[in-house]
């Protein structure tokens, strides 16, 4: 029974993480947000064409879809034995596969992110907070948000290697960390890249398109 109910919420994990908030807002807008902008389900295109509130929607509900379960299972709400492997993040990286490749729009998701980000969070709390600083920084001083996004991804991949070093968190000393950490991060992290790639090229070429969303009204009516 053990192993069915481990499979069972890994499964449900996935489940979670292929939910395209994103395109269930636009969908309720009478739009179809992957035939506008850069055509991604993200927060980033979803605040583009809907507007700020709804990026801000998306992205919330995207990172707790990669939040939930290593968070439920982190401070010991399921218990682990739950657990596959008695490894929370396993849980992350599944939701955040479903993001990218959700079953309910044929494997075509998101860039992982947010829901990346939840993964963080639901593992180490401070850690998402402070990429969240580099993020505001970065996309503040270079107005891509995707600039913003791949160098908070790398500095969060820096500080997991680090936390599995020293094997101890700085700010919960209960919390202890092995170096199944930031090779999930990687894991992660090499999937933020893949599916940046577009967007790297065009950074490089100075071609990105920057922070600009507006409300739009007549969406909003």
């Amino acid at each position: 029974m053990g192993y069915i109910a481990q499979i069972g919420l890994l499964i449900a994990s996935y489940l979670l993480g292929s939910i395209p908030w994103g395109f269930v807002f636009g969908k309720l807008k009478g739009i179809d947000i992957r035939e506008h902008g850069s055509k991604n389900i993200g927060a980033t295109n979803t605040g583009r064409i809907l507007g700020q509130r709804y990026a801000i929607y998306t992205y919330i509900l995207d990172m707790v879809k990669g939040a939930l379960f290593v968070f439920l299972f982190r401070f010991g709400i399921i218990p682990i034995r739950y657990c596959l492997f008695g490894e929370p993040l396993l849980y992350g990286l599944t939701a955040a596969l479903g993001h990218t490749f959700p079953i309910y729009l044929r494997f075509r998701g998101g860039k992982a992110v947010a829901t990346g980000g939840g993964v963080i969070f639901g593992y180490c709390p401070w850690l998402l907070l402070a990429g969240l600083a580099v993020f505001f920084l970065t996309t503040f001083i270079s107005k891509y948000v995707s600039l913003g996004s791949l160098v908070s991804a790398t500095f969060v991949l820096l500080v997991t290697i680090v936390l599995a070093i020293i094997g101890s968190d700085p700010f919960i000393p209960d919390f202890k960390y092995s170096f199944t950490l930031p090779v999930i991060t990687a894991v992660i992290y090499i999937i933020i890249i893949v599916r940046h790639k577009a967007n790297i090229q065009r950074i490089i070429h100075k071609s990105e398109s920057k922070v600009n969303w507006h409300l739009r009204k007549k969406h909003e009516e």
